[in-house]
């Protein structure tokens, strides 16, 4: 485990069950990682304010509450204002990304993408924000 005893924790808010139980399973036996799964904006923001995770993995698209919109949030509220997100979709044009980016997500990933790109990006983000402590 990368860093330590301590699991860190990553939240991923996606609306595809089979994609959650294969990104659980990766994180969780690959990286170390500790996972906890909302499959909407609206709980995924409750769990984000009560869990503190220490990254977040955001589905663009959700049922109710787009992903972009879920980002606003999070950046707005401070329990989760600088907490990483890696936004996760199948738009993949110049544009969805920028704007992903303007509000706040820290890394992006189109699908289909292979889980260990996943676990990567993810490992990198966890670096980067440990060494801005």
């Amino acid at each position: 485990m990368p860093f330590g005893k301590e699991k860190k924790c990553v939240l991923v808010i996606d609306d595809d069950a089979s994609l959650l139980r294969q990104i659980r399973y990766r994180l969780e036996h690959h990286e170390g990682l500790a996972v906890t799964e909302a499959m909407n904006g609206e709980q995924g923001l409750a769990l984000a304010k009560s869990g503190h995770p220490d990254i977040i993995v955001l589905d663009w698209m959700l049922p109710g509450m787009q992903g972009l919109e879920v980002l606003e949030y999070l950046r707005a509220i401070s329990e989760t204002q600088s907490t990483p997100v890696l936004m996760l979709t199948g738009k993949n044009k110049v544009g969805n990304i920028e704007d992903a980016f303007e509000l706040g997500a820290q890394a992006y990933l189109t699908k289909p993408f292979s889980l260990q790109k996943l676990g990567e990006k993810i490992q990198s983000l966890l670096i980067d924000s440990s060494s801005e402590d």
